[in-house]
């Protein structure tokens, strides 16, 4: 197939400019919940669910914030529940000797789908300064197609790969046609939980930064598969930090490293995630970069996400990394 565009690499790896939603009504999504195993629905009323994600929002903001991180935060009005993870509809690009490509996605739930909205694509236009070239996939929902950004994809920014457990919310005919318009290699498999479900995202199983990648390789019950993946990852010269699944429970694989306005790197994750790594497999990642955490256990239960889900990455100003 014809590859319209090669969409890497990417002036850096890691981004210094980041999208924020804060939520006008954070809660929990019902529809959602059948295919996020990480959802948990609560026991108590909405108005206090709503207070303490957006509470928790506001201390990621803060701690992303004091690291030097730059943020666009843009509030919600529409109260959207999951508004405030806005990587799954939208994903930006900034290749080498190109102008920056912004990537609009496919939904599984119709109510996610009303976050993609021009009113935040304006407000990361005068954010970042640049009008990027378009590429909208979400008409692939149409015909049941479903692709959640960087949810989806884990992505090898300077070497063009983009990992991608397949689920309900990534399909291999939405994954091949992203390929088309990107040039991304793609390493597809599949990621199973503790109780055999599809692993709803990518992104809490695997991340990859500079030069670490935090994997849950043992949720990949295939060892062909699992080998292929690690082998993958090995090729690139990263450091491996192996996580269980118990730590995935506590979200440990949902992590993202960041460059800051001086240049110097940060591992954001959240406080739950910190406290379950181990003391060696601390010092892996903080041998490259500094972990930097956030206390969001709300967000997390209710919402079944985490840190890296809450940061949309909007490049940077070509500072290399």
């Amino acid at each position: 197939m014809r590859v319209m565009t090669k969409l890497f690499p990417d002036v850096s790896h890691c981004s210094d400019r980041v999208l924020m939603v804060r939520p006008s009504r954070f809660g929990y999504h019902k529809a959602a919940a059948e295919s996020n195993a990480f959802m948990r629905e609560p026991v108590m009323d909405e108005a206090p669910i709503a207070l303490r994600g957006v509470e928790e929002f506001d201390v990621l903001h803060q701690v992303l914030d004091e690291a030097g991180v730059r943020v666009l935060v843009y509030q919600d009005t529409d109260n959207l529940p999951d508004c405030l993870f806005p990587n799954n509809w939208f994903s930006w690009h900034q290749p080498v000797g190109q102008s920056p490509t912004l990537i609009t996605y496919p939904m599984r739930n119709a109510l996610r789908r009303a976050e993609r909205r021009a009113s935040v694509l304006k407000s990361i236009e005068e954010f970042t300064g640049v009008t990027p070239n378009r590429i909208e996939l979400e008409s692939l929902e149409d015909d049941d197609e479903i692709l959640e950004g960087t949810g989806s994809l884990v992505l090898d920014r300077t070497n063009g790969i983009a990992f991608a457990c397949l689920s309900e919310r990534t399909t291999p005919r939405a994954l091949e046609i992203w390929w088309e318009h990107t040039g991304y290699q793609t390493v597809s498999f599949d990621c199973t939980d503790w109780e055999g479900n599809a692993v709803y995202h990518t992104n809490v199983v695997l991340s990859i930064g500079r030069k670490v990648a935090i994997i849950a390789s043992e949720m990949i019950r295939d060892e062909k598969e699992r080998d292929r993946v690690l082998g993958k990852l090995r090729d690139t010269g990263r450091d491996i930090v192996e996580i269980s699944e118990i730590q995935v429970t506590q979200m440990a694989g949902n992590a993202l490293e960041l460059r800051t306005k001086s240049g110097d790197h940060v591992y954001a994750m959240s406080s739950a995630a910190f406290s379950i790594l181990e003391p060696e497999q601390r010092d892996t990642i903080e041998s490259h970069s500094r972990i930097v955490h956030a206390p969001i256990p709300t967000i997390e239960r209710i919402g079944g996400g985490s840190v890296r889900c809450m940061i949309a990455e909007l490049g940077s100003d070509s500072v290399p990394d």
